[in-house]
């Protein structure tokens, strides 16, 4: 079955160009080598009969040098169990009405259960030391409420990656730190990657719609911030740029804490840190790489390797069903990809029925009228993915 390592996200300005290059075959690597297969609008005979693909739309299966860095805890963790069950996560994400909402809700939860702000006084490491040490009154940073959202997430099946941000002037012009903890994590409803800020508890959204960190990082320094919401908690209460500060709190020893007017700057440089296995093997900095382009000029930071794509080749897509489809007689052959973590199985639906299991290649009979073909994934945890679809219109 194919179902090579984990999977990658689109930005969401190259998401198009992903798709329209999907319906040409699926990507298999970074030079965009593609598997021939139908596109939308290709005519093929069946049975005699004439038949026409009027829709593919579908993630592409991405494989790049960035994607193959990282390393994604294992549903066989026995942590990841302990941290589920110990803290009753399920319980604390039962609310939400999708799963992103209950995504927020683990990021708030997370943030509320820090008492005190500051220098770390404990050497505590991973989520299952972090959230004890602060019941034994020690302060944390930025960099334990992310490892602790982490692994949370990845013990409810859901895939959040560590970021280390850097201001891009390296000076405080108002407030806060110089650089700062933040995490993306992979929405298969929004089928993009999304920053969630668990010091903070927030994300940010422009037109209604989450963002990435670079998304946030071009919006904020190419066009002045001026469409960007900032959206804090499960209350979703929401900000705009002249909002700014917004008081999340007061801390013992610490003061108040803050998300400042200048806050955004701190995504001058990010640093993917390739892994979420925070339990057992912390943070891979070796292998993390940055985004660094003209906008970090005169500032001096970790030595790193850069993407050449910053838009694209850290936002490889997870979960996804990448559909590719070839006539094959009376028939049209189906092959299904994917780059699922903890990948379990595909499932697929047509017609008015069910989903049902399905192998990662197999034949889907054409009938007169409409045929429409969808697919999914399903990790060990029973998360499920995005929903490839694809509409075969065969003449009477």
């Amino acid at each position: 079955m194919a179902h090579p390592p984990p999977a990658r996200s689109a930005f969401h300005a190259c998401f198009l160009l992903l798709t329209a290059s999907l319906a040409c075959g699926a990507l298999e690597s970074a030079g965009g080598v593609e598997t021939p297969g139908l596109r939308p609008g290709s005519v093929i005979e069946l049975q005699g009969r004439t038949a026409r693909l009027i829709k593919l739309d579908s993630l592409p299966l991405v494989e790049s040098n960035w994607s193959k860095r990282f390393h994604f805890d294992k549903a066989s963790n026995p942590k990841l169990k302990e941290l589920r069950e110990r803290y009753h996560l399920d319980e604390v994400t039962a609310s939400g009405q999708d799963e992103f909402d209950r995504q927020v809700l683990l990021m708030d939860w997370t943030h509320r259960q820090f008492k005190k702000f500051g220098r770390p006084s404990s050497p505590a490491k991973g989520a299952l030391e972090i959230l004890p040490a602060i019941g034994q009154d020690h302060r944390f940073f930025c960099a334990q409420y992310a490892e602790v959202l982490v692994s949370t997430a990845a013990s409810l099946g859901w895939i959040n990656r560590p970021l280390a941000l850097r201001r891009h002037q390296g000076v405080n012009k108002v407030g806060g730190s110089t650089e700062h903890s933040v995490t993306e994590i992979w929405s298969n409803p929004f089928r993009k990657w999304i920053m969630l800020d668990p010091t903070s508890n927030l994300f940010i959204e422009k037109a209604g719609v989450p963002l990435n960190a670079f998304e946030i990082r071009q919006e904020w320094f190419l066009q002045g911030g001026r469409d960007l919401v900032f959206v804090v908690g499960k209350e979703r209460q929401k900000y705009r740029k002249a909002d700014l500060p917004i008081l999340l709190g007061h801390f013992e020893e610490f003061g108040d804490l803050t998300v400042e007017p200048d806050e955004p700057d701190k995504y001058g440089f990010i640093g993917f840190i390739p892994n979420t296995n925070l339990m057992d093997a912390g943070f891979d900095y070796g292998g993390m790489f940055i985004i660094k382009d003209a906008l970090c000029d005169g500032t001096r930071w970790h030595l790193r390797d850069n993407p050449p794509q910053p838009a694209t080749d850290p936002y490889f897509p997870l979960g996804q069903s990448a559909l590719n489809l070839a006539a094959e007689g009376s028939a049209v052959r189906v092959t299904l990809q994917t780059m699922t973590p903890n990948f379990e199985r595909f499932e697929i639906r047509s017609g008015e029925g069910g989903w049902k299991p399905a192998a990662d290649n197999f034949v889907w009979k054409i009938q007169p009228g409409l045929n429409r073909l969808e697919a999914r994934t399903v990790n060990a945890f029973g998360v499920t993915g995005p929903v490839s679809t694809a509409e075969l219109q065969m003449d009477p």
